[in-house]
């Protein structure tokens, strides 16, 4: 469109004004002047002003955009008046707008307004309200008439102050449209909505459409959806509704739940699609937009052809074949768009779009946009809909304006006393909430605290509640009683410190309402206290026991503390124990007085237990001050002892001695696996192996917050471009990707099904990977050569960051647990191993019980939850447990403390309706424990200030890392990244927005984990809580568990971190399980992001990434897929640094297994029974064996169908299949039958012999199957064996299988059925008779079917025969068989071996045997499968087989390296010929150049000018001339003119569609050469710019030279390390050569193997056959 030229400079002068007058109109309390009104008007938003996201930084900018900036920021600090957080948001709310604010244009609201007041009066029709959704500066509010109340909404800080002082006759709201419900309006529903709504896809927060389904909260995840159903829902019964939106609301297919809800909802009056230059004016920029207004009808019956038009999208093809983005078909009616033309290009996102144009002038615009818009009313306005519906009314006691509370609002005549909604004046203590019950002028009611913007102070507002006169008799006897409480509470929270005048206050309001009124149980009492937001709480200080109402311990003692009583003598370990709780340290005066000794007897019966600070000058327990990083506490109190005397010098050296008889021995740099990219290296490392790897100097920078290094190099490096580039990255991204150890996703297209598909390119990235492992082999390679002392401080850092740490030896023999009573149980003391633990939770404040199945841990639980309560280590201990088992642990706590006070709530505690006054009792009572299972645990609310807290840090960590992006002045360089950290600054302050937002609107007195006061959870079975989500690069990289996680897991690690805030340390929980690692060791790093988050922070490991940098090596496997490419495979299998990961583990863990405590259980016999395949497995080996090669599915002859993604996971289905035909043949098909020889038959014969065996005892056997669980109606492996035992006698009722057990009591009875011995067999899988099983009495063996994955439940399995309990010992010989069935040349053995191998690393690492510093976890697991070549080796039953394949994969990547390396030569050939070329092309042109310069010089003073032969043309007259042939000219190279002799030149470009896309202009040299007018060869825009370019052009001939003599350096310097590389030999010739012949030597061997198997045996004479049982 014309006359739209838009400048960012003035617009941002502008705005700056508006909001400096708005400011100033604001603060001084007044209306703005006229001539302030015309600066406020000129406010356009920084739609479009990218400058602005550079607010407040050094990013390079022109000098007037910067003092504009700096201006701004002046007037933005001037209206924070030093509130950081206020500027902060400010400049917050600017940045964001920065890509959704775009001001509308005048004319197209003027033409809106005119229609919708025309359509009103014309009707008669009165608008009564107007609503502005997203107001900018309230160019929609002229829609509006005379006595029309108004509403504005506007999000941005800036934008609404300017707001509020351009539209004082508006009620202005500073906030988000989805605040509305909040606010005070006088309006609940309006009569016409309008508004241009944001564009871009931003999340909102609305807990009403939380709550409701589709299409509401669907809604919430992009703004302008959300804006439509909103606005739809707020309008009256036939009120308009016209909305200027981004074309994805009409355009895309994921939006049409969108538009099904609006043409159901409304009528369609207009929809009309707008130029996409309609913002140039007023932004700057190209956006597609839509104009659409509605009728609101919500009885609708049908939909018009537009309207079902309006439903959907398509896409067009152009002639080049191409697709365009998704368009909605009602934009191809007629008299749809405003537009002159109409062509497909591409849009602000680089998509293929159809565009449309408006070549003409405003005024023309706004002539056609209103005569669309007549037609529209004239046709679709339904007058009807309107005038039948009864309008809204103004609320009762509305809320004043601003304005009116600043006195501009016209008193009323007679004063009335006002009885409705009004402002709260009183006192309002902090304890206040929303929602709160008071006293006011007479009244009884509640208070909503709010402020009307962010600008103003926080008011209140009291709303009126009807009582009669009794309940307000009533409720003035009970706020005093409140108000004791919440005094009383408040006060000894704060103060630590016991106030007696306040409980004797509470008392005495509590007794004087009881004699009046009753309990507050009673229903009269009850129901009025409900009324208060605070009554809940309030309520709970009565309680019901059995029947009888009683007051809660808060009317009697402190329940925010313990209460210290002296009185009472301790023993000094007890004593010391209390001290730390207490005191949080040792405190000599408490520990004299408690234990009745002086201070010297105290210091040496404590010798050894506790040892002096020299740092404190304070004596510190040995589990304190032995632990940790002993290393850097001996260096520190090392140095202090030259400076101390006497005692002190003394007992500082024995502590300095201790620390050096703790200290690990240090490792040695030779024995030391360093890998690239460990966090804790310093980055000058890096960076000086950079500098030697591409010779230049080199930055290197590290993000904790994204844990992200940034590479920048200072000037051109060959080696960089060349020899560690490949595939379009260059040596700085593969260095960075080298150090995140991971490879870049490349992609390739392909065809499939017709169409071009993105596929991973293998062959790419494996060449890729290979550039990236050469990076990382030559950094250890270079490691090595550094000088002594570089690799010295190498190792003095890592030994003092990692090698550091000690476990304490927990010593639990001197307890002598108080109150515990054994009367009960049938023993009388606890194990040494339940000692040490407790002992250890106790002095360490948590930790990890790693105890095998059967050690107690439930006592050890229950035991150190009442220990640690008793000695004030924490306040209110938790238990969370299964399901299955939490009542068992509640009936352990109650037999072992039958005194206890403990909770226990059953499963109608937690209903809705009771669990508020469950937590009211929890939080209200000095409990000794809670018990709760994992499911009721996680419906306690997490505390939203914690959550608030965990995310502001987070976000100052991202704002500090944007900070240090910008301050190392690689910013620019790293605008993916950088934009990056701004979208998780914008959506951590949105959330932090809306936390903020509920923590406010909180009316329920906010009772929430924090405030209920636990400060220790103990958590059984913690294994479950194992898929806790991390962040991590390595997505494709198998091994490292689910990094997504469960809401489960999230809620216990925001409950653990409230904990560890409030101690200010690590644990605050003790994890306990027999699995506490299920599969892999990589969940270790799980357990330390929830116990250990200080500790993992000072050994730099800020995420998973970080950690796995550290201890874990990846592995690569390749394998040929279907197509025939190589397909990479990554995965975690090799640990390193292992005895230090041990350490770090061990220093909080006690593992105990059943062996090491000695535990009475049977022994565990284990079998491995193997045995031949079938014929029927032999035949289906082979074809496994082909189809692994092939990936053919048709190979496996299997009738069942082809699963899906075989190309992409064809080793993983390999294994499945294989799996299934190892436990048996029929589970792959009918087609297949049952054998004598198969698992099932053995397995049924050997259940039966144990059965006959074991018949005198009733001797039960579980029988475990994953593969094949029993299912009814359905073929399966158990219902097969029960069937075959069945037949060989045994009674059909003694056979059961759990999963017909649906409910908790047929478990139990099943359980029942097997300990009597009534049932003989059970099956069962590791989910479902894994865990929560005792049924252990009478069992003889345990039957695996097949071998789990994880070494974790084949330890559950076991545990339930191998435990306590079980009467074998009496009549077995204390022996339960564990048998596993195999199946030769099947993987049975090899994952038998795996798990073995896996529990043996598990076992050493937690015992601190561990020998070695690396181990290897072997290669399979349930997500990928196994590698191709040990299946093949392993399916064929041949080890040498196994080491061929093996072989054969090393050599097929030997020669890819190869391949990749001969490549990478015969490039440099190629190229160094091309450079040479390019350098005579450079010396040439420079040559030319000259020549032009030299005669640019020679005439510069002629300056003779001609365009189209006319030389008589002004400047501004060629300028026109120019600019109508940069419109008008269509071809190639054409002259147009000339200058000083010199021929000027136009040539047309077009676009890839063919269609055109702009004229260049060149000036021709005498040289020949054509030189490009500026950078793009566009004209300048301004006529008198564009008549001189040909003497601008020729100007720049000097830099011209420079750059092509620049290039010729570079390419010079190239061609010597392009030569470096052609010279090259590949290194690993010998290597390759070497594997080639073993592999011969061992195909020779193989080949001599079978032709042995193949010849026929002769037997010899008198010899028979002899049967070799089973192992």
């Amino acid at each position: 469109m014309k006359n739209m030229n838009y400048n960012k400079l003035q617009a941002l002068a502008a705005n700056t004004a508006a909001i400096e007058t708005a400011y100033r109109v604001r603060n001084e309390k007044r209306t703005a002047t006229a001539a302030e009104r015309e600066t406020l008007s000129l406010y356009s938003g920084f739609g479009g002003i990218k400058e602005v996201l550079d607010l407040g930084t050094n990013a390079p900018m022109s000098d007037k955009m910067k003092q504009t900036l700096d201006h701004l920021v002046c007037v933005l600090q001037a209206i924070a008046q030093d509130d950081e957080t206020l500027y902060r948001e400010l400049v917050d709310s600017i940045k964001a707008s920065v890509l959704t604010a775009f001001y509308t244009p005048k004319f197209l609201i003027e033409a809106v307004t005119d229609q919708i007041r025309a359509t009103f009066q014309a009707n008669g029709l009165l608008m009564k309200s107007f609503l502005e959704p997203s107001a900018g500066i309230g160019g929609f509010l002229p829609v509006s008439m005379p006595d029309t109340y108004k509403a504005a909404f506007e999000k941005d800080l800036a934008t609404g102050l300017v707001l509020s002082a351009l539209q004082p006759d508006t009620k202005a709201v500073i906030g988000g449209f989805e605040t509305i419900k909040a606010q005070e309006l006088e309006y609940d529903t309006f009569d016409v909505i309008a508004s241009n709504i944001p564009f871009g896809t931003i999340n909102v927060f609305d807990a009403d459409f939380e709550r409701r389904g589709t299409p509401y909260k669907q809604s919430l995840k992009a703004i302008h959806n959300y804006f439509f159903i909103k606005a739809m829902e707020l309008l009256n019964e036939g009120g308009l509704l016209a909305f200027i939106t981004s074309r994805g609301v009409a355009d895309s297919p994921s939006n049409r739940f969108v538009r099904d809800y609006l043409v159901h909802h409304a009528h369609i009056i207009t929809a009309l699609r707008l130029p996409d230059t309609l913002f140039m004016q007023t932004g700057g920029i190209e956006v597609g937009s839509d104009l659409i207004i509605l009728q609101k009808d919500s009885h609708k019956q049908n939909l018009t052809t537009r309207e079902r038009l309006f439903l959907e999208t398509c896409r067009e093809r152009t002639s080049q074949g191409l697709e365009t983005e998704h368009a909605n078909k009602a934009f191809s009616l007629p008299q749809s768009t405003l537009s002159t033309g109409t062509t497909i290009g591409t849009n602000q996102f680089g998509k293929l779009v159809r565009k449309y144009e408006w070549n003409g002038t405003e005024e023309a615009i706004h002539q056609r946009l209103a005569e669309i818009l007549r037609a529209n009313f004239t046709h679709y306005f339904k007058p009807s809909l309107f005038g039948g519906q009864k309008q809204a009314q103004p609320q009762q006691g509305a809320m004043l304006s601003l304005f009116d509370l600043f006195g501009e609002a016209t008193a009323a005549a007679q004063y009335k006393p006002n009885t409705g909604k009004r402002p709260y004046t009183d006192e309002m203590p902090g304890w206040m909430k929303d929602g709160a019950l008071v006293l006011f002028e007479g009244q009884l009611g509640t208070i909503q605290s709010r402020r009307t913007d962010r600008f103003s102070e926080m008011t209140a507002w009291f709303n009126p509640i009807k009582v009669n006169g009794a309940d307000m008799e009533r409720a003035k006897d009970y706020l005093p009683v409140r108000k004791a409480y919440f005094e009383l509470s408040e006060s000894e929270a704060e103060t630590r410190e016991e106030q007696p005048m306040l409980r004797e206050r509470l008392n005495e309001a509590y007794d004087a309402f009881v004699s009046k009124w009753g309990n507050f149980h009673t229903d009269g009492n009850k129901e009025l206290i409900m009324l208060d937001s605070l009554g809940l709480e309030v309520y709970s200080i009565e309680m019901q026991v059995r029947g009888e109402v009683v007051k809660s311990d808060i009317m009697r003692e402190p329940v925010a503390f313990k209460k210290i009583d002296t009185s009472v003598r301790l023993a000094p370990m007890e004593a010391l124990a209390s001290s730390l709780n207490y005191y949080g340290r040792v405190d000599m005066v408490y520990l004299a007085q408690s234990t009745g000794c002086s201070e010297s007897e105290v210091i040496e019966a404590l010798e050894g237990e506790m040892f002096y600070n020299p740092e404190t000058s304070a004596w510190e327990e040995k589990g304190r001050i032995l632990a940790g990083n002993v290393v850097e506490k001996c260096k520190a109190f090392a140095g202090h002892i030259h400076s101390l005397a006497g005692q002190a010098r003394a007992w500082t050296e024995k502590t300095v001695r201790a620390l050096e008889e703790v200290t690990p021995e240090l490792i040695p740099y030779e024995e030391l696996d360093f890998n690239m990219g460990e966090r804790w290296i310093p980055t000058e490392v890096y960076a000086d192996f950079a500098e030697y790897l591409f010779d230049v100097k080199v930055d290197v920078v590290y993000f904790d917050v994204n844990d992200t290094y940034v590479i920048s190099l200072h000037g051109y490096s060959p080696a960089a471009y060349n020899i560690y580039a490949s595939h379009g990255y260059t040596g700085e991204k593969l260095f960075a990707h080298a150090l995140h150890d991971t490879i870049p996703e490349i992609k390739k297209e392909v065809m499939r099904g017709g169409e071009w598909v993105k596929v991973p390119d293998e062959e790419a990235m494996q060449e890729v990977a290979t550039k990236i492992q050469e990076i990382r082999g030559k950094f250890n390679a270079w490691l090595d050569s550094r000088p002594i002392a570089v690799r010295d401080e190498l190792v003095r850092l890592y030994n003092e960051r990692f090698n550091c740490y000690v476990r304490p030896s927990y010593d639990g023999s001197a307890q002598t647990f108080p109150r515990l009573s054994f009367a009960q149980f049938p023993y009388d003391d606890l194990y040494p191993s339940q000692k040490d633990a407790i002992w250890m939770i106790k002095q360490n404040g948590g930790g990890v019980c790693w105890h095998e199945v059967g050690a107690g841990k439930t006592m050890v639980m229950c035991v150190a939850a009442y220990e640690m309560k008793r000695l004030g280590l924490v306040q209110k201990p938790l238990i969370i447990g299964l399901k299955a088992n939490v009542h068992e642990i509640a009936d352990c706590f109650r037999k072992a403390y039958p005194s206890a006070k403990l909770l226990y709530p059953g499963k109608e505690d937690f209903t809705p309706a009771n669990r508020e006054e469950l937590f009211s009792k929890i939080k209200n009572n000095n409990w000794d424990c809670i018990i709760l299972t994992h499911d009721q645990f996680a419906k306690i609310p997490q505390s939203e200030e914690t959550m608030f807290g965990i995310m502001q840090q987070e976000l100052d960590d991202v704002e500090r890392s944007l900070q240090v992006l910008e301050e190392s002045g690689m910013g620019w360089r790293n605008r993916r990244m950088q934009k990056a950290l701004e979208k998780r600054q914008e959506n951590l302050s949105a959330n932090l927005l809306s936390l903020k937002t509920r923590i406010e609107e909180k009316k329920d007195g906010g009772i929430d984990f924090h405030t209920m006061g636990i400060d220790h959870i103990f958590v059984d079975e913690s294994h479950y809580f194992k898929n806790l989500m991390f962040q991590t690069r390595h997505t494709r990289v198998a091994g490292i568990g689910n990094n997504q996680g469960s809401q489960r897991a999230m809620n216990l690690l925001i409950a653990i971190r409230d904990i560890q805030e409030r101690t200010g340390k690590d644990l605050g929980a003790t994890f306990l399980s027999g699995t506490v690692v299920v599969n892999a060791l990589t969940e270790l790093y799980v357990l330390f992001k929830y116990l250990r988050p200080k500790e993992l922070a000072k050994q730099r490991v800020s995420c998973f990434d970080a950690w796995a940098a550290i201890f874990t090596k990846k592995t690569t496997d390749y394998e040929l897929n279907v197509t025939g490419s190589i397909k990479r495979k990554e995965r975690f299998r090799t640990y390193i640094k292992v005895p230090e990961l041990a350490a770090f583990l061990r220093e909080i863990t006690d593992y105990r297994t059943a062996e090491m405590i000695n535990l009475d259980i049977p022994e565990k016999n284990v079998r491995f029974l193997s045995d031949k395949p079938t014929m029927e497995q032999e035949a289906m080996i082979e074809r496994l064996v082909r189809f692994a090669n092939s990936g053919e599915w048709s190979d496996l002859g299997l009738e069942i169908p082809a699963p899906e993604h075989m190309d992409k996971a064809k080793m993983l289905i390999a294994t499945n299949v294989a799996r299934k035909m190892a436990l048996d043949m029929r589970l792959l098909g009918s087609q297949f039958s049952d054998d004598p020889a198969n698992k099932a038959s053995r397995c049924a014969q050997t259940i039966y012999e144990y059965y006959v065996k074991s018949n005198a005892h009733r001797g039960t056997q579980f029988v475990f199957s994953d593969l094949s669980t029993y299912k009814p109606n359905e073929w399966n492996i158990c219902q097969d064996i029960k069937d075959k035992l069945v037949a060989m006698g045994i009674p059909a009722n003694e056979i059961q299988f759990i999963q017909t057990s649906k409910t908790e009591k047929a478990r139990k009875k099943i359980f029942e059925g097997m300990n009597n011995g009534t049932i003989r067999v059970l099956f069962g899988s590791t989910s479902m008779l894994g865990t929560g099983v005792n049924a252990q009495q009478r069992a003889v063996a345990v039957h695996h079917l097949e071998i789990p994955w994880r070494p974790a439940d084949l330890e559950q399995r076991n545990g339930r025969a191998v435990r306590k309990g079980n009467t074998v010992k009496q009549w077995g010989g204390n022996v339960v068989d564990i048998i596993i069935y195999g199946t030769e040349k099947t993987l049975d053995a090899y994952k038998f071996n795996l798990l073995r191998n896996k529990q043996l690393f598990i076992n050493q690492i937690n015992n601190g045997t561990i020998a070695v510093r690396r181990i290897d976890e072997d290669g399979m697991d349930e997500d990928t499968g196994m590698n191709f070549a040990e299946f093949v080796a392993i399916l064929s039953g041949n080890t040498d087989l196994l080491e061929k394949a093996k072989l054969d994969n090393k050599i097929m990547q030997l020669e890819k390296e190869q391949a990749a390396f001969n490549k990478e030569r015969y490039r440099a050939e190629r190229k160094v010929g091309g450079n040479r070329q390019e350098i005579d092309t450079c010396k040439r042109n420079i040559g030319r150049m000259t020549k032009d310069w030299e005669y640019f010089n020679t005439h510069k003073e002629d300056c003779a000018i001609e365009i189209n032969g006319d030389t008589q043309l002004t400047a501004e007259e060629r300028g026109r001339a120019l600019h109508t042939l940069s419109r008008k000219h269509r071809g190639d190279f054409t002259p147009i003119g000339c200058y000083n002799g010199l021929r000027l030149l136009v040539r047309s470009e077009y676009r890839l569609d063919g269609s055109f896309d702009r004229n260049t202009f060149f000036v021709e040299g005498k040289s020949g050469l054509k030189y490009k007018c500026g950078m793009s060869g566009s004209l300048p825009p301004s006529f008198a710019a564009a008549a001189v370019f040909p003497q601008t052009t020729l100007e720049n001939i000097p830099k011209l030279m420079g750059r092509q003599a620049e290039r010729q350096k570079h390419l010079e310097e190239e061609i010597i390390t392009l030569q470096q590389v052609m010279a090259k030999q590949w290194g690993k010739e010998e290597e390759l050569k070497r594997l080639k012949q073993e592999c011969k030597e061992l195909q020779e061997r193989i080949n001599r193997t079978l032709e042995e198997a193949e010849r026929p045996t002769v037997p010899t004479p008198g010899t028979e056959p002899v049967t070799v049982p089973a192992a």
